[in-house]
């Protein structure tokens, strides 16, 4: 029986180490992310256009819906964290239209 548990808990620190490094690669991308986004804003800002793309962010969603077609991926979870994502980066674009407006 302690041979098992011993077998569970390694397997568990391995699942969870690669958790771990899955964060981490997330986090790194939503860094790198909202660098690109903060660029769209600065290009925005700069030539007057307007901060939300609504046919845009239709078409990203459409392909990140197609993305997840055939997982067991929940649809909805997506969209709320990509609403979460793109509202972030237009608060963003808003403050730098904000700022290069002054």
């Amino acid at each position: 029986m302690k041979k098992n548990k011993i077998n569970v808990d390694l397997l568990l620190k391995n699942e969870r180490s690669t958790i771990d490094r899955l964060d981490t690669t997330m986090v790194n991308i939503l860094i790198e992310r909202f660098s690109v986004t903060k660029r769209i804003g600065l290009i925005k800002a700069e030539h007057d256009i307007e901060t939300y793309d609504r046919d845009r962010e239709k078409m990203q969603l459409k392909a990140l819906e197609k993305l997840i077609e055939d997982t067991d991926v929940d649809r909805e979870f997506i969209v709320k964290l990509m609403k979460l994502i793109t509202t972030e980066s237009k608060k963003k674009h808003e403050q730098i239209k904000k700022e290069i407006g002054e």
